[in-house]
């Protein structure tokens, strides 16, 4: 930009008083991205707010221009970035208001500095628009934002230092613990979610589990890191490819969701029994006691850890487990709620079903003809199905019987999977009519296609609640995430068939 053109445009800028105004600073940033001055004053704002996430995100924008004064040794009444103990007591709302006035005067001189500087700067510094890759230096405190990138090529699938962190909502506090001690090392840290539902009161797990931003950290202590955004909504720039990232990301999915399967198969047995099991062949006991039909060896092998963080729940403790995936080379699985709140998710042990921590139940919306796989505000599976109209009971229930091809048949009236609700003659079963699925068809029962029930069958225990009801579902999306496996079959949860889970003796007659 040419010095008159610069000049020009600071002029016009302090026509209004940015710093005492941060809403003006809002709507600047917005009608001028390219203004990298007005990004580095929102983000001193923001920090000083105690909202590092998105302070780090304006600083990123900045730029060269961040690099450039929070760089040079400056010399102020205080340090800047805050201390420690300040940060902590912006966060958690004890810093005194004389305090706040005080620190709002020096960011005020301070910015006025800053703008008195920024003239004297060479024109070539470019305050192009972030290309969704910025350089980041690691301060004692804080980050310090520049502009240099890095491939895309150095994330790996394979690669044993990315770890996942999943933000429930809060990338902005979960980057914030990833860029300050004693999260921050070296390897790349990547920030997925799950999407809200329309109504926001749902996780939608079964539409994906999308990758938001990255930060990949290097040099000594992990004091260099690259910010890389997935995310348009996140940071209004053109943003990296994640191809590379879905595998890793579905095979973290698919580990979490047999965690929680195989805790709430524990939890039922609980509920049976009135105790835990001692060993995992009692969850896959033969009919008419079978929950679960089998499972697969990472199953078998996390059922200790599973079991204590039952123990452990059932007690009101929180879960300590031996960490039984290895992790990030050299990690140590944590020990304390906060050290666990602090720990990648993908170093977790395979028996953690984290983020899941109630157990599955089902929700059948008799408006929108839909079956969904829950756990807690989580949706992990939304299936089709045909209903009976007013035939169809609404209510709780619970999965009183499983069994395989009822009748001896899997493409008999009810298919090859058969679920009783509360030990009544209404059941979730399979079809050989698959046309009805989505209509009111049927005399009262649940009706689902092969693999959907099939799948479903694998994931929910005995005992499981079942609720009936109208609107009980949020409005669905459409047919994407739907059906087994997230609409993706070959996804699909599969567990191997170790028991006799069919009744031979019994001619069923479910009101179908």
């Amino acid at each position: 930009m040419k010095p008159n053109n610069r000049n020009d445009q600071l002029t016009k800028f302090f026509q209004h008083n940015p710093i005492e105004d941060p809403q003006y600073l809002k709507k600047y940033v917005k009608e001028h991205p390219d203004h990298k001055m007005a990004w580095y004053l929102l983000g001193r704002e923001y920090t000083a707010q105690g909202k590092a996430g998105k302070a780090a995100y304006c600083f990123a924008q900045a730029g060269e221009i961040y690099e450039a004064f929070e760089q040079q040794k400056i010399v102020l009444d205080e340090p800047l970035p805050p201390s420690k103990e300040e940060s902590r007591q912006i966060k958690e709302g004890a810093v005194a208001v004389d305090r706040q006035a005080q620190a709002r005067g020096r960011r005020k001189w301070l910015a006025y500095f800053v703008m008195f500087v920024l003239l004297a700067l060479p024109a070539g510094i470019d305050l192009a628009k972030s290309n969704g890759m910025e350089r980041v230096a690691v301060a004692t405190e804080q980050p310090v934002v520049g502009s240099k990138v890095a491939s895309l090529s150095e994330i790996q699938v394979d690669n044993p230092g990315l770890k996942l962190y999943f933000s429930n909502g809060d990338w902005g506090k979960k980057l914030q613990q990833i860029l300050q001690p004693p999260v921050r090392g070296t390897g790349e840290s990547l920030i997925m979610d799950a999407p809200p539902s329309k109504d926001g009161q749902w996780k939608e797990w079964h539409r994906s589990v999308s990758p938001l931003l990255s930060v990949e950290h290097s040099g000594a202590g992990g004091n260099q890191a690259v910010l890389k955004y997935y995310q348009a909504q996140i940071c209004s720039c053109q943003v990296v490819d994640s191809s590379k990232l879905v595998l890793v990301i579905r095979a973290w999915m698919h580990d979490r969701e047999e965690a929680i399967v195989l805790q709430s198969a524990i939890q039922a047995y609980q509920i049976k029994t009135g105790g835990l099991p001692d060993k995992p062949q009692q969850l896959t006991m033969p009919y008419p006691d079978n929950l679960l039909p089998g499972l697969t060896p990472q199953m078998k092998e996390s059922f200790p850890a599973a079991l204590q963080n039952v123990a452990e729940l059932s007690s009101g403790k929180a879960a300590q487990v031996p960490n039984q995936t290895g992790g990030a080379a050299g990690e140590q699985p944590p020990k304390t709620i906060e050290e666990k709140a602090l720990a990648a998710s993908s170093s977790q042990p395979v028996a953690s079903p984290d983020p899941f921590i109630e157990p599955l139940r089902i929700i059948i919306d008799t408006e929108q003809h839909q079956l969904a796989v829950v756990s807690g505000d989580f949706i992990l599976r939304r299936y089709p199905v045909g209903l009976g109209g007013i035939k169809t009971p609404q209510g709780d229930f619970m999965i009183s019987e499983k069994v395989r091809n009822p009748n001896g048949r899997s493409n008999g009236e009810f298919g090859s999977r058969g679920m009783t609700l509360s030990n009544s003659l209404y059941a979730i079963h399979g079809t050989n009519k698959p046309k009805s699925i989505g209509k009111d068809e049927s005399h009262g029962c649940i009706r689902m296609l092969q693999q959907d029930v099939e799948e479903l069958y694998n994931m929910v225990p005995g005992q499981t609640k079942v609720t009936i009801g109208k609107g009980v579902l949020p409005i669905s999306e459409g047919a994407e995430g739907i059906g087994a496996g997230r609409g993706i079959p070959q996804q699909a949860i599969s567990l191997p068939l170790e028991t006799k889970d069919n009744n031979p003796n019994k001619v069923y007659k479910w009101l179908d």
